[in-house]
């Protein structure tokens, strides 16, 4: 199908133009036929016919079938087309756990993308949060999650995405996938290599959340619901960048990095046998 995102527009020689950026827009010319029988073979791209169908409804038109594919393989050339793919799996139920304006703004681009996120401020080891997390859980606010907490969805195997900010900077991820990628205490494990201080560091951010501008807030909530977007989409073309890394958004100069954090050695995550040696 066309991609929903471009905009169709016409020239004023009847060229019809697909989108408007400078350096992506195609011009489909029109030397063959008029303006409204482009505009006709545009609206074939609505996700509902195949190639066959299209050519033939196409040839309808009067669009030759070589006609019909060298417009089509323009328009996949350009990125404007959008073919199907089968759903590798599917996310229905999302909590979101935190207390602080990320969880709020989170939840409600989720409700806006069609989910009914439950929501859940507060981490009770006598009441696992993953016992009901759903299909993915997204970590807001905290600046250090609770230990407890990431290894039970460690043991349950819920992916979960942690989000906050940093000194400034808007963190997406890392996304974690239970006995695949690196978890959270891969992360701490890592810095602690660098840092043999770091555990103590880190006892000092458990309770504290992250400080930021209404629009530092929204810009980090925007980058972590593109992610979310790529995460429930479940497509092999477009990973999660926050696959064993996180994405950082420095929310003065609006720059964009993304920093590895791959599976340590000395965690136990990836292979799940016990709570024991998780902790270890």
């Amino acid at each position: 199908m066309l991609n929903p995102r471009v905009t169709t527009l016409v020239r004023p020689s009847g060229t019809v133009q697909l989108g408007w950026d400078p350096e992506r827009a195609l011009l489909l010319e029109t030397t063959d036929h008029d303006t409204g029988t482009v505009l006709a073979f545009l609206r074939l791209l609505d996700g509902l016919q195949s190639r066959p169908q299209i050519i033939w409804r196409a040839g309808e038109f009067g669009i030759s079938p070589d006609r019909t594919m060298g417009m089509l393989t323009a328009i996949e050339r350009a990125g404007l087309l959008l073919e199907p793919e089968p759903t590798v799996g599917k996310i229905r139920a999302i909590t979101v756990h935190g207390l602080g304006p990320l969880s709020d703004a989170v939840a409600i681009g989720l409700r806006r993308m069609g989910f009914r996120p439950a929501r859940s401020r507060a981490y009770r080891p006598d009441s696992p949060l993953g016992t009901a997390a759903g299909d993915l859980v997204v970590l807001t606010d905290a600046l250090m999650i609770d230990p407890g907490l990431s290894v039970d969805l460690v043991l349950r195997r819920v992916p979960h995405l942690q989000v906050r900010v940093r000194d400034g900077v808007g963190v997406v991820g890392p996304l974690v996938l239970p006995g695949e990628t690196s978890c959270l205490r891969c992360a701490d494990l890592t810095r602690a290599g660098f840092d043999n201080d770091w555990p103590h560091l880190a006892a000092q951010l458990l309770g504290r959340t992250g400080h930021a501008s209404p629009a530092g807030i929204a810009a980090t909530t925007a980058l972590a619901l593109g992610e979310l977007e790529a995460i429930v989409a479940c497509s092999p073309r477009r990973p999660p960048r926050t696959l064993d890394a996180t994405v950082e958004l420095n929310l003065d100069t609006h720059e964009i990095q993304r920093r590895p954090w791959l599976p340590h050695q000395e965690c136990g995550c990836r292979s799940m046998t016990s709570r024991t040696e998780i902790a270890r």
